[in-house]
């Protein structure tokens, strides 16, 4: 009965009744915010990427079976990152919110974590973003504004 009221009422993978305000750290030298997040059930460092359509994650935190090259998915260019993924699956959570399963493309990240000097652990795009009603970015008060 919940669920087909959840799906009657056009909740997404989300579903949470109230605000929810989400605190990054902003990174200066690169004008990155990076949020602490949890990836199946493990502390992450995201950083915030509305202009990326997916979501990507780092291998060390999502484990993929042997793939083929054929199963193996190209960055769109214009994603800001480029380079070849899997599409895997994995329990993310935000803040309060509850884990919930999310699509995701699971890639090596380390050139980026030595570019920035800072462990990154996955970029948070599009794919789980759009999820929310409204999604916000308080950078006076370095927070991220989810409904």
């Amino acid at each position: 009965m919940l669920l087909a009221l959840t799906v009657a009422l056009g909740l997404g993978a989300f579903p949470h009744p109230q605000t929810v305000e989400i605190p990054f750290e902003f990174s200066r030298p690169f004008g990155l915010m990076l949020i602490k997040a949890k990836i199946n059930g493990k502390p992450a460092v995201m950083v915030l990427d509305t202009g990326s359509n997916e979501t990507i994650v780092s291998p060390r935190l999502v484990s993929v079976k042997k793939l083929s090259p054929k199963d193996v998915v190209e960055l769109a260019k214009g994603s800001g990152y480029s380079g070849a993924g899997v599409i895997a699956t994995a329990f993310l959570s935000l803040g309060t919110l509850n884990p919930r399963n999310c699509q995701v493309l699971v890639v090596d990240l380390s050139d980026l974590s030595r570019t920035l000097g800072n462990e990154i652990d996955g970029i948070l795009g599009m794919s789980v973003l759009k999820e929310f009603e409204i999604v916000s970015v308080d950078l006076k008060h370095h927070k991220m504004v989810l409904k």
